[in-house]
């Protein structure tokens, strides 16, 4: 097994939006190479790691198949050092086939950081797929002015059959360009983050969730006169059934067991409006009076022109804060 580490120099895009949901997290971009596309009978062979914090590309390369376990246990712990990752299609392929091969080897629960897919944003909740033939990253690349940035010139399928003729000869030639093709994958995903500026990044938050806290946020939906939250507990482990805290009536529900939560919020209903009281909730309104659909302490987070997604995952997001803070 072989672990490559050098210097990442690019500069890292920042913007309001994207600190809104991750300015407190340990960041990185990560792609992974594999022999196919199927992780019950396929293997991992490769991982790319670029953290933000560090300013460092990590590569872990698995020299032979049978070095699969020790590679992949590896990268795990590189892994372990960030609370988010940024993938390509990472939720469909990466991540699903790194925990399938962990539990191959490993019997061990395994805790993964969250997850900000780009193809998923792009997907579903950009207009750039209407200009573009398809999504795959290096097209996404190339509309973005990317593509040129890029010093590989293989594609996924051709690493693979590099990998074949490589673990045969241990050729050197062959061994530097499957890692250049993994890390040219993981520094153009640094770059193409930039790319949530041409999307409706809240929606996004709010169809594919999002961190808030060490809680991850799955899913929000409205009823009658009310709002249900649901996720995870990512990193703390707490038991808890409440149906109010701090005279406020909000169902609460921690489970342990499962690493799961849900919250179930009483909303206004007034007209076509729904509306969340941040004062009896104990949410400081200070950071809501700018929006306009903010006023004395109440904020409108569903009306007849849909969603108001900043506004309901800023409330969702706090109140988590204010619950966990007082707990």
């Amino acid at each position: 097994m072989k672990y490559v580490t050098k210097p990442f120099k690019e500069q890292i895009y920042s913007s309001s939006v994207l600190d809104f949901y991750f300015s407190d997290m340990k960041k990185g971009t990560l792609d992974i190479e594999t022999t196919g596309l199927d992780p019950s009978k396929n293997k991992f062979i490769l991982g790319g790691l670029c953290s933000f914090g560090s300013k460092q590309m990590r590569q872990v390369f698995a020299q032979s198949r049978t070095e699969e376990r020790d590679a992949i246990e590896r990268f795990i712990h590189e892994m372990s050092q960030l609370d988010m990752v940024i993938t390509y299609n990472g939720r469909h392929f990466d991540i699903p086939f790194i925990e399938k091969r962990f539990t191959k080897f490993f019997d061990e629960k395994l805790s993964m950081p969250y997850n900000l897919d780009l193809y998923l944003v792009l997907n579903g909740h950009s207009p750039i797929k209407k200009f573009v033939p398809n999504l795959k990253q290096k097209t996404v690349e190339n509309y973005m002015g990317l593509w040129q940035s890029r010093t590989d010139e293989i594609s996924g399928a051709e690493s693979v059959e590099l990998y074949n003729t490589y673990e045969k000869t241990g050729r050197e030639d062959l061994e530097s360009k499957i890692l250049l093709h993994n890390s040219d994958d993981v520094i153009q995903l640094t770059r193409l983050l930039k790319v949530i500026s041409k999307s409706d990044f809240h929606k996004a938050m709010f169809c594919l969730g999002f961190p808030a806290g060490p809680l991850t946020v799955n899913k929000i939906s409205f009823q009658r006169d009310f709002m249900t939250v649901s996720g995870i507990q990512r990193n703390i482990s707490i038991n808890y059934i409440g149906f109010e805290f701090k005279n406020y009536p909000v169902e609460i529900h921690f489970d342990s067991n499962k690493s799961a939560f849900s919250l179930k919020f009483p909303l206004i209903k007034d007209k076509d409006m729904l509306i969340a009281d941040l004062d009896a909730a104990g949410i400081d309104s200070a950071e809501f009076e700018k929006y306009p659909n903010y006023g004395s302490g109440f904020i409108v987070l569903k009306n007849n022109s849909g969603i108001n997604y900043m506004e309901t995952n800023h409330f969702v997001k706090n109140y988590i804060r204010y619950f966990l803070g007082n707990i």
